[in-house]
């Protein structure tokens, strides 16, 4: 998404009902985004989140203190343009999800991933009716078509904000699964962020960490976190 640089100008920042949602005013002006689109926003919870963003601001606004206003920006500028390639392609983790892909070895490991990543695929068969094929190794698994097409369903039914969210969830773990069951409050965003580091876990017990690692790790999460949240203030 395309940065922008705003000098802090104003002395008020409100939000404001709109006939189609709500709005953050600078000053009693609307904030636009990056595009030059009004950010009309679905929920009075997200303008808040985006209001307090931009009261934090001094002297020049940074883009990367303000996470629900980046999101709200690219479900106005990008997703909503672009939902059907979007849904597409997050829809195509479904054919690669990270908790039907097992290690083949060492035998801990692969516990490891059935102790952590089982319950999510029973509950997948159970509440989403859909069941996945594993595997050990890296070779593709050909899923069932009429499993993925269930599994693939309720993307396209999301909003524009409910997608973009869906996004970082999605792709941050590298699960359509684990994403489905926070939106379906059957994990907590920490088990399932917990789940979709397994094998990072390992790597980092055989091998050590290192700070460009951790930091990178610690961002990560942070930004699950957020599209969690994100995703449960535009709902």
């Amino acid at each position: 998404m395309s940065e922008w640089k705003i000098k802090c100008t104003w002395e008020t920042v409100d939000v404001q009902k709109y006939e189609t949602g709500f709005l953050v005013t600078l000053d009693n002006r609307p904030i636009v985004t990056p595009a030059k689109n009004t950010l009309v926003l679905p929920s009075s919870d997200l303008a808040k989140k985006v209001a307090d963003e931009w009261r934090e601001q001094s002297n020049e606004i940074i883009p990367e203190e303000m996470p629900f206003t980046r999101l709200s920006n690219s479900a106005i500028d990008k997703v909503s343009l672009q939902f059907q390639e979007v849904a597409d392609i997050l829809s195509e983790y479904g054919e690669t999800d990270l908790f039907c892909y097992r290690a083949s070895s060492p035998t801990e490991l692969i516990e490891r991933q059935t102790t952590a990543w089982d319950p999510f695929l029973d509950w997948a068969n159970g509440a989403l009716k859909v069941s996945m094929k594993i595997s050990s190794g890296v070779m593709f698994i050909e899923q069932d078509v009429d499993e993925m097409q269930k599994l693939k369903a309720p993307i396209y039914n999301m909003t524009p904000f409910q997608l973009t969210a869906f996004h970082e969830l999605v792709t941050i773990t590298g699960s359509l699964i684990g994403a489905y069951a926070f939106v379906e409050k059957a994990f907590t965003a920490d088990q399932i962020w917990l789940a979709s580091q397994v094998d990072e876990e390992w790597q980092i017990e055989q091998w050590g960490s290192d700070e460009e690692a951790v930091a990178s790790s610690k961002n990560k999460y942070s930004d699950f976190k957020i599209g969690c949240e994100f995703f449960q203030i535009v709902s």
